[in-house]
């Protein structure tokens, strides 16, 4: 017997399907970054009203860049600046919209001071802020800063190992290894080994061996306490490549100099650096909106040097005189930064807040070696060809020449004379703010004040010193038509004091007896831009129109002084690209177009005003790119395209490094889920050009490689 229906729809009632709504997921690409760490940035990349190029881990490693200057050699409108006597030889000088940005580098968020060539062993990621922006890194600052976000520990067990071997005896090691001991502690090692020659030249070759060790606490509470230790070690021959003629033109114009050349003394010649730096970062969640960190950073540098720097003698171009460039620089800093963010409705409009202070300590000193030849000649600018190895005729030099002569520490009394020792002493306070004014409109500003105090002493010579106060700010208004897209118009300034380099790299930023009672020079910029987010936001897009005008620019006055009479201004637009254009093609790169010139060159120089600015190519493009062409193998490749640019610019005198395409290669096959082998092809077609200049030589970009690395991840 049936019992009776008792449901309450009727029997004819067809039953009711329940559907889920679509749920869309899309995946961010590793080549992109939409959201930078510092607190300093308080609204995402695309709603921030400024032009940032983030240089992601994956680009690092698909295109086995190993050192700073490799890396930044993916984004478009970077170039590199060599050194000479007081300044620096061949340690990281990038020129950012044709300013030099050696001071305005940074590592978590801290300046990072010192003459160094950085390793990319324990880097996350690389971000490059361009254009004058103080307001973010203090001092300085003109064309842009650069963050180095480093390796921390995660709640993960894994191990990333990587052995490559090439030619030129490339040989690289590296090993990336993260431990969890419980639910809130993990602990992190990066360690890194290399030894190799550069390509294409003989008797250049470049040692280093790094450690990174670090462990975090409470990374599942509130309180989270990072400790890391950084150490580097290097041992480089310098390569001080060409010279420029004093007529000017290309490197070694119409001389027949061959790239392979080495025109120093492989017996006499070094670069021995070294770099350690401690961080101690304490993160606070106060409640759901708001969060505190604060940062303590323990940092010092050294770099010790002896090169040969060869020089046409004017009475014969077909012989090169060698003259020796040395120093010893140490860099010791202390800083501390507190930082508070978070959100808040205030007047009835959601606001994007962060606030700091900043204290730091910096103490170098600079040292100069007196070289003289086996006759006691100082070489410093050369010596008499009278006296052996001191004259060589254009490719009869031999590098392997015995080293007959002396060299003293601060022997030289006439140059650079007695141990320089530099005090710089820093307090900021800062404050940032992105305001919704409503769904489609954004309003983003930041300020800030330094008081800054620098101070030098030199036996046999009066002590300098400056004080400055330095208030700089930022204006930026943000207009989404959609939820993707971001058009934004901004004001940004810059203060750059005199001493701003504390004591290290020589030229205008030096604090000298002539520019000590100088104000700051001042710079601004104005750009317009827009910025997307396309293809479910795996790739990103952006575009800007930007003018910065640097015054009150240090400059000679003709009478042996100094005044603050100088102008420049950059004019420019640039374009950016990074993501996923499809599941299986990554892309990388971008466009950036500069015409930059000395507006006012002051009084003691009228007729350079009005000329191009050095280290600068109207035309830089910059593309790297990936694809999966089977579950297995993938393969990639990049090109750069670079306008000429100069080294020197006078009114009668221009000297420049040509114009130059490269392109480079890689592909990756993946032995299983735990192995890959890469290999990296660089400079495919064997392109000779420079890689930096500087107003008296220009120093050869590496020649063709291969290398092959087995990739381990465990």
């Amino acid at each position: 017997m049936l019992s009776a229906q008792t449901t309450d729809n009727p029997p004819s009632a067809k039953p009711t399907e329940a559907t889920l709504p679509t749920a869309v997921v899309t995946a961010d690409s590793p080549m992109q970054t939409k959201e930078l760490p510092s607190y300093k940035f308080v609204a995402p990349l695309l709603d921030t009203p400024r032009s940032v190029t983030v240089i992601p881990e994956e680009v690092i490693k698909q295109t086995n860049a190993t050192t700073f200057a490799e890396a930044l050699k993916t984004v478009p409108g970077v170039t590199f600046l060599g050194g000479d006597a007081a300044a620096n030889p061949s340690a990281d000088r990038p020129v950012i919209r044709g300013f030099e940005s050696r001071n305005s580098i940074f590592v978590d968020g801290m300046r990072d001071s010192g003459v160094q060539n950085r390793e990319t062993f324990a880097v996350e990621q690389i971000s490059v802020v361009k254009g004058p922006d103080s307001v973010y890194a203090g001092r300085g600052a003109v064309g842009g800063s650069i963050d180095i976000v480093t390796k921390m520990p995660r709640l993960d067990d894994f191990t990333n190992a990587s052995l490559g071997l090439g030619t030129e005896a490339y040989k690289r090691a590296t090993v990336d290894m993260n431990r969890k001991s419980n639910d809130e502690t993990a602990v992190r090692l990066n360690v890194m080994g290399y030894d190799a020659n550069q390509p294409g030249r003989n008797n250049v070759y470049s040692k280093r061996w790094g450690v990174s060790p670090s462990v975090a606490f409470g990374l599942n509470s509130p309180t989270t306490v990072y400790v890391s230790y950084y150490h580097l070690n290097s041992y480089d021959m310098p390569d001080f490549s060409v010279p420029f003629r004093s007529t000017g033109g290309t490197p070694g114009a119409n001389s027949g100099i061959d790239r392979s050349q080495f025109y120093g003394l492989s017996n006499r010649d070094y670069r021995r650096g070294q770099t350690d730096t401690g961080e101690i970062r304490v993160e606070h969640r106060l409640d759901e909106n708001w969060k505190l960190r604060n940062t303590t950073m323990f940092g010092r540098s050294t770099l010790d040097y002896v090169a040969t720097n060869p020089q046409f003698l004017s009475s014969n171009p077909n012989i090169l005189q060698l003259q020796a460039k040395s120093g010893k620089y140490a860099t010791n800093s202390v800083a501390n930064q507190t930082e508070v963010s978070g959100k808040a409705t205030l007047f009835g409009m959601e606001h994007s807040l962060s606030a700091g202070m900043e204290f730091s300590w910096e103490r170098s000193t600079y040292e100069g070696y007196l070289v003289s030849d086996s006759a006691g000649n100082n070489i410093r600018s050369g010596g008499p060809c009278t006296v052996a190895y001191n004259c060589t005729p254009i490719g009869g030099w031999d590098s392997n020449a015995p080293w007959t002569g002396s060299i003293v520490l601060n022997g030289d009394k006439g140059f650079p004379g007695a141990p320089t020792y530099t005090h710089t002493n820093v307090a900021s306070a800062y404050l940032f703010d992105s305001i919704k004014l409503s769904e489609r409109w954004l309003f983003n500003a930041g300020t800030r004040f330094d008081r800054f105090d620098v101070s030098s002493t030199q036996a046999g010579a009066p002590d300098l010193n400056n004080i400055s106060n330095l208030f700089s700010y930022q204006l930026g208004l943000v207009f989404k038509p959609v939820q993707t897209v971001s058009l934004y118009a901004s004001y940004g300034t810059s203060a750059n004091p005199p001493g701003a380099n504390s004591g290290l790299g020589g030229g205008t930023d030096q604090i000298t007896a002539t520019n000590q009672n100088l104000s700051p020079e001042r710079s601004r910029n104005i750009e317009v831009g827009a910025k997307w987010d396309v293809l479910d936001r795996r790739l990103s897009l952006t575009s800007a129109l930007f003018q910065t005008d640097k015054t009150n620019a240090r400059v000679s006055d003709g009478l042996g002084g100094m005044v603050n009479a100088g102008s420049q201004r950059v004019r420019g637009a640039e374009l950016g690209f990074a993501g996923n254009l499809t599941n299986q093609w990554r892309v990388f790169g971008g466009y950036s177009y500069l015409d930059a010139i000395t507006t006012d060159a002051g009084p003691a120089n009228p007729t350079a005003s009005g000329l191009p600015m050095v280290m600068v190519p109207k035309h830089n493009f910059v593309l790297w790119t990936y694809y999966d062409v089977l579950p297995k193998l993938s393969i990639g490749g990049g090109a750069t395209f670079s306008s000429l640019t100069y080294a020197s610019v006078t009114a009668t005198t221009r000297k420049w490094t040509p114009g130059y395409a490269r392109f480079d290669a890689v592909a990756t096959y993946r032995l299983d889920k735990t192995m890959d082998l890469q290999l990296n092809l660089q400079n495919i077609f064997d392109k000779k050009y420079y890689s930096s200049a500087y107003p008296i030589y220009a120093t050869w970009a590496p020649g063709r490689s291969a290398v092959l690395t087995l990739n381990v991840h465990m």
